[in-house]
C-alpha cells in the first residue's frame, strides 16, 4: 500500500501556533465559500471569514478550529493561516 500525500499545515494566531504539522486534508471558509485543500493543490491566497477550519491527519483523526476572520496562503504543499 502507498503512503497517503500529506500537507504541511501551520496555524498560528499573533500569540501563538495552533497547529503545525502534516495532513491530508484541510477545509476552510474561504471568503467565496468553502474550499478544501488537498496535496499538490495550486497556490493560492484567500481571506477567511466566519466558520470553522477542518483538518484531517492521515491516521483519521480529525481536528477542528473555529475562525472569525484571517488569511489563508498554499504554496508547495504547505498552508499557512493566520487568524
Amino acid at each position: 500500500m502507498s503512503e497517503q500525500k500529506t500537507l504541511q499545515l501551520n496555524i498560528a494566531r499573533v500569540d501563538g501556533s495552533l497547529f503545525t504539522g502534516a495532513v491530508v486534508s484541510v477545509t476552510v471558509p474561504g471568503s467565496e465559500g468553502e474550499m478544501t485543500l488537498l496535496p499538490d493543490h495550486t497556490s493560492l491566497v484567500s481571506a477567511l471569514r466566519t466558520g470553522t477550519i477542518t483538518l484531517r491527519k492521515a491516521d483519521g483523526v480529525v481536528e477542528e478550529f473555529p475562525v472569525v476572520a484571517g488569511t489563508l496562503e498554499v504554496s508547495k504543499n504547505t498552508v499557512t493561516i493566520l487568524l
